[in-house]
């Protein structure tokens, strides 16, 4: 039922970004009536992950000043994020965080919210670098600026 109201977001392909989508399936453990997700990224280098994986080899495969975003779409009934934000979501410094599971070499950013239209999104930047340069947090915001919820 929710499978047709869902697309995957869609990152410009810019020069120095590998970008992609996976597609729309059930959410883990319930039925597709219920929630349905799907994947998006884009990446200084190739993606090495699953669409919704916590993107280990990839984040293994950044250099210092590289970036790693990814987004995931759901459409959920009901719905489960408190909180509604403005597309695009902005990063910086201080919204900044470690994540279980990922070295303290590598700065994280992480966001679950309501995008309108009845989507939800978790976005999750990854950085080269534990404190990410003024200008790879620029680079990560010029590229969500292209993303394009439909």
């Amino acid at each position: 039922m929710y499978v047709n109201a869902l697309v995957a977001a869609v990152f410009a392909a810019a020069a120095g970004w590998h970008v992609g989508a996976g597609p729309v399936h059930a959410c883990p453990g319930v039925p597709a009536s219920r929630c349905v997700q799907v994947a998006s990224w884009a990446a200084t280098v190739r993606w090495r992950d699953c669409g919704e994986c916590l993107p280990q080899k990839t984040i293994d495969a950044l250099q210092p000043d590289g970036v790693a975003i990814e987004v995931v779409l759901s459409v959920e009934h009901p719905p489960v994020a408190h909180r509604t934000i403005a597309w695009p979501p902005h990063i910086t410094s201080a919204t900044l965080s470690g994540i279980e599971g990922i070295p303290n070499k590598i700065g994280v950013y992480q966001v679950f919210a309501r995008v309108g239209g009845g989507k939800e999104a978790y976005v999750w930047a990854f950085f080269g670098r534990g404190k990410p340069t003024h200008a790879q947090i620029a680079k990560a915001n010029a590229e969500l600026a292209t993303v394009r919820l439909r």
